[in-house]
């Protein structure tokens, strides 16, 4: 095995990376074996570095620079993504049901209340930066019409709590935190106190969707319906926003995660007991993402 490649494995253990991620980050490491290692850690492994605001400029520890109007697009798309899961949450809370679904109803009444108190911390990060929220993307529009267009309600749940939390929330949001966080504590600390809070509910889903998966209440079917329609929308969002990562010089990182977050659904639900083949589902939706931007548009 190549040293860079026993480096990774020490750190992905060190992290609790799951075993599946390792073909993705050995991709990464073949890209630039020079330097792939050494920057890929240089964001999670940032010792007593803080980094800095100057100016128009957002520097993090590692040297990485971003214009703080990119940033304030990033925290906007964060943004649109907690406040359209509030509406369809809040519509989903009201829509008919019976006596088994009425523990639905009420999960995605309580989420809306939590995704108002998001809202409110991302708000005031981006006043922080002295930024206003952007306009909304057509892209992220799309995503979410897509969902909200969702009435089964087990199938509700498996979009919402696993496979947007997990792939939009975490490229937008949870990575955004634990990068930016040396840089803008002060902001930072009440954005994941906000997010911290109300954990139980939110475990709640997380552990309902791996019950409904694991029981089968969900078929294969179904699920792949949902993988394929719901992860290339996410997928476009993020490449959509490619030319900030191309500015700051990575792409590759990016990209990286961006895969990652797009598999791990798909991981996530073999795990728990769906007959898929994970790498062949992930590695056809990925590979539909090549080169798109717009999924109304092509």
């Amino acid at each position: 095995m190549a040293v860079e490649n026993i480096l990774i494995d020490r750190t992905m253990k060190k992290y609790g990376v799951p075993e599946w991620v390792k073909p993705y980050v050995y991709a990464y490491i073949k890209s630039d074996p020079l330097n792939a290692v050494k920057k890929g850690i240089s964001f999670i492994d940032v010792k007593r570095k803080k980094g800095k605001i100057s100016g128009n400029t957002v520097e993090l520890p590692n040297a990485i620079k971003f214009d703080v109007a990119d940033v304030a697009r990033i925290v906007s798309l964060f943004y649109y993504g907690e406040e359209e899961s509030s509406k369809i949450a809040g519509i989903w809370s009201k829509s008919p049901h019976d006596y088994e679904s009425k523990k639905y109803a009420d999960h995605f009444a309580t989420l809306e209340e939590i995704e108002q108190k998001h809202l409110r911390a991302i708000k005031n990060l981006l006043d922080g930066l002295g930024r206003k929220v952007e306009t909304e993307p057509q892209e992220v529009k799309e995503l979410f019409e897509a969902i909200g267009a969702i009435t089964d309600w087990k199938e509700r749940i498996v979009a919402y709590n696993l496979i947007l939390k997990s792939a939009y929330g975490s490229t937008f949001g949870n990575i955004f935190y634990k990068v930016f966080y040396p840089v803008m504590p002060e902001y930072m600390r009440s954005f994941g106190k906000a997010f911290a809070s109300n954990e139980d509910e939110v475990k709640w889903g997380y552990n309902e969707v791996k019950r409904i998966i694991a029981s089968g209440e969900v078929s294969k079917e179904q699920l792949k319906v949902l993988f394929e329609k719901l992860l290339p929308l996410i997928g476009v969002t993020i490449n959509a926003n490619m030319e900030i990562a191309e500015k700051a010089g990575i792409e590759k990182e990016v990209r990286l995660l961006r895969d990652i977050a797009i598999a791990y659904p798909i991981y996530t639900a073999y795990e728990w007991g769906i007959d898929i083949d994970p790498d062949k589902e992930a590695h056809t939706i990925l590979a539909s993402l090549k080169g798109k931007t717009n999924p109304a548009k092509e």
